[in-house]
């Protein structure tokens, strides 16, 4: 499997951050390139459909909510050059007001070398991890 990766140092507790991540509906909010998103189900087992600026769709399933760890993951289930791609966020205090996003994914590279596809989803990692910080301290 590869694995991308980015984290980001935000001014926010972790408790405040969980508040946002753990909504699945909350992506359209924080998601680079996302104008829309539609949840079906709740909790474990949800469904979420993203919507870009472009009308692109991406379909993803929650497959860990942890309230207690501040850990999600969901799973890609569109077809993109990232097969079998299960995404994780993880957040913790590193300081009074400051905590930690690590956000990472694990995947096969379908279409595109290794290094190609881990460059491009690692890019797209931090785009949304410095997204998420500018909507959480604005």
């Amino acid at each position: 499997m590869i694995q991308a990766f980015s984290k980001i140092i935000i001014h926010q507790t972790a408790d405040d951050i969980w508040r946002v991540i753990s909504r699945f509906e909350a992506g359209c909010r924080y998601l680079h390139g996302v104008v829309d998103c539609v949840v079906e189900g709740e909790g474990i087992g949800a469904l979420r459909t993203l919507v870009s600026a472009n009308g692109d769709r991406i379909e993803e399933r929650l497959v860990v909510l942890d309230d207690e760890q501040y850990r999600l993951s969901y799973a890609l289930l569109s077809n993109t050059p990232f097969r079998d791609c299960v995404t994780t966020m993880a957040v913790h205090d590193v300081g009074p007001g400051v905590a930690q996003l690590e956000w990472s994914a694990v995947f096969q590279a379908e279409g595109l070398p290794e290094g190609e596809a881990a460059e491009l989803l690692g890019g797209a990692l931090a785009l949304n991890c410095n997204k998420l910080k500018h909507f959480l301290e604005e």
